[in-house]
């Protein structure tokens, strides 16, 4: 005598299948949309905290402002791809095409420079997060003897633009100098192309995110 199997259940296998590829599908939108409108989605969670009085709340709005204002003032350089901005929950990074603010081999700011510089150190006065100026150059040999290294020339050029921002009324004790030569390139410096775009400032804001007070 056959033992008749119960299949009522079975239909659970499939549902359990499908329920798990729409969960994966959800958080594969949730992310694309969390990157794609990073800053705008993290300004309203930051303006739904403080209308819960939820501490630090003001903090990270005014940050998210002040990168909002940046990006406004500084949108034609966005546009043209001279000037890139990231915003993430730790750091507001502006990246700069060297050529944009340097000649090449010099470490002087060029006359165009302050223009594009002067909005960002604008927007540094009215924070009090600690900035990051971090030089970048290509693996191109250095020619002739003014700078010992690419490492040398890249970090004069970050004391360029941090002295910049220092006479602008920017608070010395929150800027920092880094020079990394060729060694953090952004990608080969197998052309041309590329190598323009390893030749580069950032200037990193960073983001209070604990709650933490910056004295200026």
């Amino acid at each position: 005598m056959s033992v008749k199997k119960d299949t009522s259940q079975l239909w659970m296998v499939p549902y359990a299948d499908l329920m798990t590829c729409m969960v994966i599908l959800f958080l594969a939108l949730y992310g694309f949309a969390y990157n794609t409108k990073g800053s705008e989605y993290e300004k309203a969670l930051a303006q739904m905290q403080k209308e819960l009085g939820m501490k630090h709340a003001d903090k990270k709005l005014k940050e998210l402002e002040a990168a909002s204002k940046v990006e406004e003032d500084l949108k034609d350089q966005i546009k043209e791809g001279s000037l890139g901005l990231e915003v993430s929950t730790t750091r507001i990074k502006l990246t700069f095409a060297s050529p944009v603010l340097f000649d090449s081999g010099s470490a002087a700011l060029r006359g165009e420079a302050k223009k594009v510089l002067g909005p960002v150190a604008d927007s540094l006065k009215k924070m009090e997060n600690l900035v990051i100026v971090e030089g970048h150059t290509d693996s191109a040999r250095m020619l002739g003897k003014k700078f010992a290294s690419n490492r040398e020339l890249s970090l004069m050029r970050a004391f360029s633009v941090i002295e910049y921002l220092q006479k602008s009324g920017v608070p010395p004790a929150r800027l920092t100098a880094f020079g990394h030569g060729e060694f953090r390139p952004l990608t080969d410096n197998d052309t041309e192309e590329n190598r323009l775009k390893n030749r580069r400032i950032e200037v990193i804001i960073m983001r209070q995110a604990d709650g933490t007070e910056t004295k200026s």
